[in-house]
């Protein structure tokens, strides 16, 4: 498992957002309770495919980097419009109710597949995170099957004011790279 620093540099490289502007995104999240807490002494710290999830979240999708607890919340629990289905083996797993786990699971998952997703003709993953109104996109291609594209927003409900237009979109997207790299790390 790797430590916070590891975890921040390795987002650093693999997303290309200066190794500055990670770290107070990763001290933002860890003051809210958003990362595991450091340990104190001689205790190592290691962090979570969570952790890793909400960071990238975080880097990916603020804005400002004041904002990087409020852009987590936001993107973190917005819920799918179906689930993530794994086969790891003989077991189905149904994991990703909503973004920030979906996020998670690919973060496990994608690193013990990764010779599924390497070379010009292998599976690929998408991830997109659409702003100033949350909305995000998960898209897999394995060989040999459909496109299969997972869709996390806000739920709106009958009565409920409609979002406000805005012309402006701002769109953020990472591969099944940064996912592997990151989620290699993190598995240790």
């Amino acid at each position: 498992m790797a430590t916070p620093k590891e975890l921040v540099s390795a987002i650093a490289r693999e997303t290309g957002v200066p190794e500055p502007t990670v770290i107070v995104h990763d001290r933002n999240l860890a003051e809210v309770g958003l990362r595991t807490p450091a340990m104190r002494g001689r205790g190592v710290s290691r962090v979570t495919f969570q952790d890793a999830a909400n960071l990238i979240i975080a880097v990916a999708g603020s804005r400002n980097v004041k904002d990087s607890a409020a852009t987590v919340r936001e993107y973190a629990l917005l819920p799918a419009s179906k689930p993530l289905i794994f086969g790891v083996g003989q077991e189905t797993i149904t994991r990703g109710s909503t973004f920030g786990d979906a996020l998670a699971a690919l973060l496990e998952a994608v690193p013990a597949s990764a010779d599924s997703f390497s070379g010009e003709d292998g599976d690929w993953v998408t991830v997109s995170l659409f702003g100033p109104d949350p909305r995000a996109v998960i898209e897999i291609m394995r060989r040999g099957e459909e496109l299969s594209t997972r869709e996390y927003a806000k739920s709106r409900k009958r009565g409920d004011p409609s979002p406000t237009f805005a012309d402006l979109q701002f769109i953020s997207r990472f591969t099944q790279i940064t996912i592997g790299h990151v989620g290699t790390l993190v598995a240790g």
